[in-house]
């Protein structure tokens, strides 16, 4: 009788199957996450001195500009769309520096390049310290870049800089009041002096560990960025930190393994546009579609509020 019963449950099944094959497979198909794609595809991970990241994008989806790595200096770097809709071959750009040029960020706000530099400021020659800067990309090329006016400088380094399409921006430094060695300050634009304004040290997110590669939503919702505070996956995580409705932040917390793997996340970034979200994986360059990257968020925010982030995270058998 077992066994009867056993092919009779068996024989039905494969009689659905026949029957709804197309609506399983295309139910697996609509369930399964959208995961991050190599940018150069086939690349091979790269040694700890030749890494890529902060991958950033212009508004009009024409020019992508990020970071490279070689054993004695970092430098952006340029592609440019073609017209069969593929990406040119990244060319370096030489621009002035002492050993760096890192961390491009297209304003969402202004539509011009951030980055820092070690060049020399204006007036400040002597020194050497990271700072961050912004330039214009035309029709005809690169104008000349400008040291960003206001009092966000502190004669330490400044190495990594977003900004929101209001005009917030977000931007790491190694200024004292800091409880770790680099850790993440705010700023506004103020239209009246055409600078932007030092606001005070970002209050969550902020450790004794090193933060930093931090990234905004062209809202201002959300913040990414790079950390080794727990829980953690891997050797570095992407985490994030939401904007509540009544200002307050949420989190942080840390994205799930989609995205966070048992090596080295970082370098977060977004196109203008708001449309891709970039970051690197083991030093090579990968995006994903934003809304895919937002279901992401979602689900480790949701984690994270009901107490399962080590559940969420694979980290426990409970």
């Amino acid at each position: 009788m077992l066994k009867t019963a056993n092919l009779f449950v068996l024989s039905g099944l494969a009689l659905c199957l026949a029957a709804c094959g197309n609506d399983t497979t295309e139910t697996a198909a609509t369930d399964a996450p959208v995961l991050p794609q190599l940018v150069f595809p086939g690349e091979e991970i790269p040694d700890p001195y030749h890494r890529a990241y902060t991958l950033t994008e212009n508004a009009e989806g024409t020019v992508r500009v990020f970071t490279r790595e070689t054993r004695d200096d970092t430098d952006l770097y340029e592609m440019l769309l073609q017209d069969d809709g593929s990406w040119s071959e990244p060319v370096k750009l030489e621009w002035p520096k002492l050993r760096s040029n890192v961390a491009p960020h297209f304003s969402p706000f202004d539509g011009r390049l951030y980055f820092a530099s070690d060049r020399p400021a204006p007036g400040l020659e002597n020194r050497d310290d990271m700072n961050i800067w912004s330039i214009e990309r035309t029709e005809d090329g690169w104008g000349e870049a400008e040291y960003v006016p206001g009092n966000i400088h502190y004669g330490s380094d400044e190495t990594s800089v977003t900004t929101t399409a209001n005009g917030d921006m977000y931007f790491v430094s190694q200024r004292r009041e800091g409880p770790g060695g680099h850790d993440f300050y705010v700023a506004h634009y103020d239209e009246t002096t055409e600078g932007w304004i030092f606001d005070g040290l970002l209050p969550e997110g902020n450790t004794s560990l090193v933060e930093s590669h931090i990234a905004a939503t062209a809202d201002g919702r959300h913040l990414v960025f790079y950390s080794r505070m727990r829980p953690i996956l891997g050797n570095v995580d992407l985490k994030v930190l939401t904007r509540a409705d009544d200002g307050s932040w949420i989190g942080p917390y840390t994205l799930g393994p989609n995205i966070n793997s048992r090596g080295i996340e970082f370098g977060a970034s977004f196109s203008a546009t708001g449309d891709t979200f970039f970051y690197s994986q083991e030093g090579r360059l990968v995006e994903m579609p934003m809304d895919a990257f937002m279901a992401e968020i979602d689900a480790a925010r949701a984690a994270y509020l009901a107490d399962e982030e080590l559940q969420f995270l694979g980290l426990s058998d409970n």
